[in-house]
C-alpha cells in the first residue's frame, strides 16, 4: 500500500469548510468513505447539494511506472498535485481536499446524480452515487450519455477509526513527532 494521509488534515479541512456534525438529521451519505484504493473521500453538504473531497490519499502504485513510483514514495501526500488534468492550467493544484464529486439527490431514493472527477485520468464523467446499505456505496461513472457505467463500491470509515485516528495523530503532534 502506497502512502496515506490522516485524520489531523481531514479535521483541518472540516473545519476549514465549516462542516460539523450536528443535531440535525444528517443524508446517509453525508460521512468518510474509503475507496476500493484506500483512499477516502468526506462527503458533506454544499451548495451544489453534496461534494465529495479528497481527505486521505493512498497512492496505488501498482497503477504508476517506475519513475512515478519512486516520485510519489519520496514526496509528502500534501505536495501531490493533479498532474493528470487534461487542463493544463489544474495541474499544480493539490490533490489534497480536491473536490471530486458534486452530487445532487435523483428521482429515485438513495440516488445522487452528478459529476465525478478521476484524477487517475484526469477526466470528470456524468455519473451517479447509490446508497446500497448504511455503510455502503456504489459510485458510478458513465460515458455515452450513461449508457456504458463502471463503477466500485466505497465503505463508510466507522467513527469510532476516525477518532482513534484522530487521537493518536494529535498525541504524535503533541509529543513532538
Amino acid at each position: 500500500m502506497g502512502k496515506a494521509w490522516g485524520w489531523a488534515g481531514l479535521a483541518g479541512l472540516v473545519a476549514t469548510m465549516g462542516w460539523a456534525p450536528s443535531a440535525q438529521a444528517q443524508s446517509a451519505i453525508e460521512g468518510v468513505w474509503r475507496t476500493v484504493l484506500e483512499s477516502e473521500v468526506t462527503i458533506y453538504p454544499c451548495p451544489e447539494g453534496y461534494c465529495g473531497h479528497l481527505t486521505r490519499i493512498v497512492v496505488p502504485t501498482e497503477n504508476l511506472s517506475p519513475e512515478e513510483a519512486a516520485a510519489a514514495s519520496s514526496m509528502a501526500v500534501e505536495e501531490f498535485t493533479d498532474q493528470r488534468n487534461k487542463d493544463p492550467n489544474l495541474r499544480n493544484r493539490p490533490m489534497l481536499g480536491l473536490q471530486i464529486l458534486t452530487l445532487r439527490p435523483a428521482d429515485k431514493p438513495n440516488i445522487f446524480d452528478g459529476e465525478i472527477y478521476n484524477p487517475e485520468d484526469g477526466n470528470t464523467y456524468s455519473g451517479y452515487l447509490e446508497m446500497v446499505g448504511p455503510d455502503t456505496v456504489r459510485l458510478n461513472g458513465c460515458v455515452l450519455f450513461n449508457t456504458i457505467c463502471r463503477g466500485e463500491d466505497w465503505t463508510r470509515v466507522p467513527a469510532e477509526e476516525l477518532q482513534l485516528r484522530f487521537e493518536a495523530e494529535a498525541a504524535a503532534a503533541a509529543s513532538g513527532s
